[in-house]
């Protein structure tokens, strides 16, 4: 078969080291910080930060808005914004600039998509034109690249992106919406890491590239445990507009809420996700593994009722860190800035429970280790890095800061 994989896809597929998993819950902060933070502005429930070549920002409200918004602070509202499901853990999410900007002016926007039924919602993925003029924003000729089907109830969207280091294709994370079984059905992209085009297209070379999937999709609602997942009672099934493309679209299998999606200098997978009590997660994500979620976990389910430990099946890939107690993982983002030159060729995690920035080392081999832990006082949804390389973290709450973080004075 024709392979059609780029020297960064080829990178993906270095086997990582075996190693010890490491848990990180316990770590503690450390005594002191060696940066500033500064807010810069408040925004409500705000997901995700995208930086524009001139140095703005793209920042979304789960609630619904998308701003375009100056180092100052200064807010502009962004029109023509596609309509969301606001609840939970729905509704505008994410935000990132085309890696083709300088020609194509296009942004990419992952968001809960209503359904015809009340309450039900899926993920989408749009791409549009950034029209930029004299104190106003729009987004021109939106359209849905890519959407998770049926719609259905409940959170854990996921919603993030990646583009290739070469920026041919991008990576797009689906969480499993507390539905736990179907990230291990290869008939749905539920539970899923995708490799797409950047027009929302399977990717040549994907581990099942043109494989199709069967006709219908069983969906049940949320669960309360992975036990009864097992044989919760179908509530609908739905048929597939044309070809099931769920296995051709698939890269990697069994995740979880994975809410950090980032490539490394040296061209490896990252993303993080939540677990449920314990067991957040650090992996190296490369094409074909099976990440284990719902089947394995170091953790237990919100009730108490027990996970298999990954450690009890050698077939599945397991985390290179993992977090008992949970971090809850915001954002996931490596850093290669002059502010901090210090920190480059690693990466910085917020940290949402646990109101902390997190920097991991990396040693180039697919190994990780937890660094620093930071407590910020803040719950921190994202964590990007500016042009100047300076950090901008989004504080998850109603009235959530917009931070800039420098170097201490020393």
């Amino acid at each position: 078969m024709k392979t059609l994989l780029n020297a960064a896809l080829l990178l993906t597929l270095v086997p990582a080291t075996a190693g010890a998993q490491i848990n990180a819950g316990e770590q503690k902060p450390e005594p002191a910080l060696p940066f500033t933070l500064t807010k810069v502005a408040d925004f409500k429930l705000p997901w995700r930060i995208a930086f524009l070549p001139d140095g703005r920002m793209l920042i979304t409200e789960k609630v619904g808005p998308v701003w375009l918004v100056t180092q100052q602070g200064a807010k502009t509202p962004v029109s023509n914004v596609p309509a969301v499901l606001y609840g939970g853990q729905g509704g505008m999410l994410g935000v990132f600039v085309s890696p083709k900007y300088a020609t194509d002016h296009s942004i990419y926007l992952t968001y809960s998509e209503p359904g015809e039924e009340q309450g039900t919602s899926g993920l989408a993925l749009a791409r549009a034109r950034l029209a930029l003029g004299d104190g106003t924003a729009s987004l021109e000729g939106l359209q849905v690249l890519w959407r998770d089907m049926p719609k259905g109830r409940g959170g854990q969207f996921g919603a993030q992106i990646a583009f290739s280091p070469d920026s041919r294709y991008l990576f797009l994370t689906v969480g499993d919406r507390q539905r736990m079984t179907p990230a291990q059905d290869p008939d749905t992209e539920v539970g899923k890491i995708l490799r797409l085009t950047l027009d929302g297209k399977p990717a040549e070379g994907n581990p099942m590239a043109k494989k199709m999937g069967g006709p219908t999709r069983p969906l049940i609602n949320p669960p309360r445990d992975t036990e009864v997942a097992k044989t919760a009672p179908v509530i609908s099934t739905y048929t597939v507009e044309g070809p099931n493309l769920a296995p051709a679209e698939t890269w990697a299998t069994g995740v979880r809420t994975p809410y950090g999606l980032a490539f490394a200098p040296d061209g490896r997978l990252w993303e993080v996700e939540h677990g449920p009590r314990g067991g957040d997660e650090l992996n190296l994500i490369e094409p074909g593994k099976n990440y284990g979620w719902p089947l394995v976990s170091y953790a237990v389910n919100y009730n108490g009722v027990p996970i298999p430990s990954p450690d009890t099946r050698t077939d599945l890939a397991k985390p290179v860190i993992y977090w008992t107690p949970i971090i809850a993982p915001g954002n996931l983002v490596f850093y290669n800035g002059a502010m901090f030159p210090q920190w480059r060729g690693s990466a910085l995690m917020s940290g949402i429970a646990t109101q902390t920035l997190n920097r991991i080392t990396f040693d180039g081999k697919g190994g990780a280790t937890p660094a620093e832990r930071w407590a910020v006082g803040h719950r921190l949804r994202d964590v990007e890095v500016g042009p100047d390389g300076a950090l901008w973290l989004l504080e998850d709450s109603q009235t959530g800061g917009l931070f800039r973080v420098t170097p201490a004075a020393k």
